[in-house]
Order: structure tokens, then sequence, then C-alpha cells
């Protein structure tokens, strides 16, 4: 019975653990907590407005209408972000925080205007991408310990206005990025009850006299980690926009930005050990007996022990062979964007805006992976369930000189996670952000822009199943974020 038990277990971890594989890839940093709003370090100050904006270069991102109205034959805005983020995670009396690495997005933005009516363009931008880091071996870090994404966007655009009332313009974005992630495939204490029983057996059978001491000078850590790394494959996708001027002082703009489909291709899996003696204790594991063992268990001692469960651990590390080196497709969706405002100009030298922003993450349905041959082939579908969401922003720019302009903004962000879906790589929340900014011109051609935001993410409780085991508490997520800038008109 117990060799039978052990083959339907040995079937079922080996499904499981390449499940654990698969479920770290699901590049989080796309996810509504990672998407960077701060691709301006102008119009971050303004709650990262810009739809119904004439934002020159910058234009090309917010809506690729308004760079037709460029007042200069030459427009160049570079700059870059800080992000200090992190995540609080609380159940019950245990409260712990991330210990996220400061990340810098960059954008670029190079407009061109010919003529009067006809602008070029081409930008480059981080439009996602974040870190997230949590304490070593916590108690979730069988679903995530780390994550590192970088997402890059070369959008070449073209813009044509219609005298002064109407304007049209589009852009190609070629997106393409990189990522890794780390998680704990053998948890700290997972050897417990095998030591508990080689101590049983150590009079008996002297070699688990060894086992037992090796597994009592483990490290108190995490034993083996899977490290999952890859590039996307070069995606492509639209961003298109229509400004309209009602009238001097109102200004219409829309634009819509497509899904992109992003893949991975030839992702690679490493297996971490936490040191030699944690490597030693798995390879001798994993050639163990255990079936004869537990046969030789006195019944006092097997009562004690959840026999099935130590199976099932040595089934997963002989799989954990499969997993080294195995190689991983992936794909997943970038959902679109819907993006519509208003600019409104009451008196000379003030302008506000506000702008709904609809993105449709329901895309994410599932992610898609599939191993090589190295580890069966296997194809995995990871349920993710994702909703709509939508955002509200609102800003305003006072130009107080021709030296001096100041900023202020804010906006509202909803989440597309579900709470009974709620994984620790992908912390979603409603999420707030303040964002104040200002400009100096020391010379008439050039503009130094800085902003700094602050971003709440409401308090949220969530639940994730990870196979029979429930994961759940309390998250909260924050970031500061300054930025600066420098623009060029010539």
């Amino acid at each position: 019975m117990i060799k039978k038990n052990l083959t339907k277990l040995s079937a079922l971890a080996k499904k499981g653990l390449a499940v654990v594989a698969a479920c770290a890839i699901s590049l989080p940093a796309f996810a509504e907590g990672y998407q960077i709003n701060s691709q301006s370090a102008r119009q971050a100050g303004m709650g990262h407005t810009g739809v119904a904006l004439k934002l020159g270069a910058e234009s090309m991102l917010f809506n690729p209408a308004g760079m037709a109205f460029m007042d200069s034959k030459f427009d160049i805005s570079l700059g870059l972000t800080g992000i200090q983020s992190k995540v609080k995670y609380q159940n019950g009396t245990t409260e712990l925080e991330t210990d996220n690495p400061l990340s810098t997005p960059i954008f670029g933005y190079i407009g061109y205007k010919p003529c009067k009516n006809l602008a070029f363009g081409v930008s480059l931008t981080n439009p996602a991408g974040n870190s997230l880091v949590w304490p070593n071996s916590w108690a979730g870090s069988s679903i995530i310990q780390e994550v590192s994404l970088k997402a890059f966007s070369v959008q070449p655009t073209v813009s044509y206005k219609f005298g002064d009332i109407l304007s049209i313009g589009a852009g190609l974005m070629i997106d393409f990025g990189s990522f890794s992630q780390n998680k704990a495939l053998i948890q700290k204490g997972a050897f417990d009850q095998l030591g508990a029983m080689a101590g049983s057996l150590s009079q008996m059978i002297p070699a688990m006299g060894a086992m037992a001491s090796a597994i009592g000078s483990l490290p108190a850590s995490d034993l083996a980690n899977i490290e999952l790394s890859g590039n996307a494959k070069v995606a492509f996708g639209v961003n298109v926009g229509v400004m309209v001027n009602v009238s001097p002082k109102v200004t219409l703009g829309a634009s819509y930005r497509s899904k992109v489909k992003m893949s991975v291709e030839g992702g690679e899996a490493d297996i971490e050990y936490a040191n030699d003696a944690a490597e030693s204790v798995l390879n001798t594991f994993a050639k163990l007996d255990l079936a004869t063992l537990a046969g030789s268990l006195p019944p006092a001692v097997a009562s004690q022990l959840d026999l099935n469960a130590i199976m099932a651990k040595q089934a997963q590390i002989k799989f954990m062979d499969a997993l080294d080196d195995a190689e991983f497709d992936a794909s997943l969706p970038i959902p679109s964007i819907f993006n519509i405002g208003i600019g409104y100009k009451p008196i000379d030298g003030l302008t506000l805006t506000g702008e709904f922003q609809y993105t449709g993450w329901s895309a994410y349905e599932k992610l898609l992976v599939q191993f090589d041959e190295s580890a069966g082939d296997y194809t995995i579908e990871s349920i993710k369930g994702y909703e709509n969401s939508f955002a509200v922003r609102i800003g305003g720019e006072y130009v107080i000189s021709d030296f001096a302009t100041v900023r202020l903004g804010g906006y509202v962000d909803t989440t597309p996670v579900q709470k009974d879906n709620y994984n620790p790589e992908t912390p979603g929340a409603t999420t707030f952000c303040g964002t104040v900014g200002a400009s100096l011109s020391p010379v008439k051609f050039m503009a130094i822009d800085l902003t700094l935001a602050y971003l709440a993410g409401q308090k949220t409780y969530g639940t994730y199943n990870e196979g029979a085991v429930t994961f759940s508490g309390d998250y909260q997520k924050s970031a500061f974020m300054p930025a600066l800038g420098l623009r060029f008109q010539f």
C-alpha cells in the first residue's frame, strides 16, 4: 500500500512542482500595482495627466495627436524617475515589509516638425517595471521571494493637424523586456518530520543517525529556491489619438493603446540551494527507499508522522533535477488602455485638466506556460481572472513667470486583482496618489522639471490558494516617486 501511494504521490508532486514553478513567471510588473505612472517629470506633477494637453514631444505617450501642436521645430525631453516602494504584510502577530531596491525607469522623447501641420517623433519609455523583495524565507516564500522586471517601449510616431481645430496622431509601439523571479521550492522546516523519523531509526539503521545529524545542521532558512529568468520577444501594438480645440480655452482629447501580447521563449529555470549541507541532505533524501524505511518504523513512531507528506516531499525533490536548467515558454497580454480627458484654461497662465482611463485587464484570464522536454513537456494554466479597471486623474499648472511654473495633481487607480485570488507577487490595491511639481527655465530653450509623488494603496485583505494550502493576510503598499527631467526646444 505504501509503495502504491508513493507512485501516486510522485506523479502528483511532479505536476505540483511544475505548477509552482510556472506560477512564478506571471510577469507581475505589468499588473496595476507596477504600472509606472511617471513617464514625464513635467506631467507627473499634474497627476500624470496629458491626454487633452499639448505637450510637444511628450504627447507621443499621452496622446499622439497633441504632437502636431509643437511650437518649435525640435522638441526633446529626457529624464528618469526614482521609485522607492514597499509593501507591508500582516497576518495575526506576523508583521513584515518588503526591502525593495530603488528603481530608476527612464524616458526620452524627440519630436521634429518639418512644416506647420505635420510632426514626427520617436520615444523610449519604461511603461512598466519594478522590483519586489520579500524578507528572506518569509511565510509566503513558496509563492514569491523576489521579482525584478524591466519593460521598454520604443514608439515612432506621426501627428497631423487640420487647421487649429482638429488633430490626429498614431504611433507604433515596439515593446520588449526582461525579468527574473525567485521563490522557494523547499521551505525551512520541511525536514522536521524526516528528522524525527531518522532519529527513531538510528539504532536499527546507523545511516539514519547520520541523516538525523545532517538534518539538525541545516540552516534556518529555505533550503532550495528556483530562479526563473528570461527575455520577452519584441511585440507590437499601436497608440492612436485625436484632439479637438472646442474653443480657445477648452480642449478635448482621447487616446487608445492597443493590447500587446508579450511572449517569453527559452526562459531558463535554475535551482539554488541554501548551502552545501542543504544540497547534500536533499540529494541523499531523494535516494532513500522511504517505503522500506517506513515499514521498519515502530507503530508508535509511525502514528506521529505524516508519511504521505514525507513521500510527497521526496517526489518533489526528485523532480527538481528535471527543472534545473529546464527551458520554458510563456505568453500573456499587456492590456489595452483607453483615455479621454478635457483641458481648460480659465485665465492666462493657468491650465486645469481631468481625465478618465479604462484598462482592459479582463484580457488577463490565465497564464500559459510550457516547459521543454527535459521537464516532461508540461503545459500549465494558471488562472488569473483579472477584471477591467479604471483610473481618474486631475491636475493643474500655473505659469508664474518665464522662469518658473508650478504644478499639482493626483489620481485614483482601481485594481484588477481579485481578493480571493490575491498573490503576494502582485499585491494589487485601489491606489491613491498625490503629486507636486515645478519647472525652472534658466534659458529660453531649456527647462528643468522636478516632481515628487507619493502613492498609497488601500489596505487589502486577500487569500491565495496554493494547492491545498490557503495563504492570506493584509497588504498595504506605498511608494515615493521623485522625478527629474530636461526639456529642450529650438
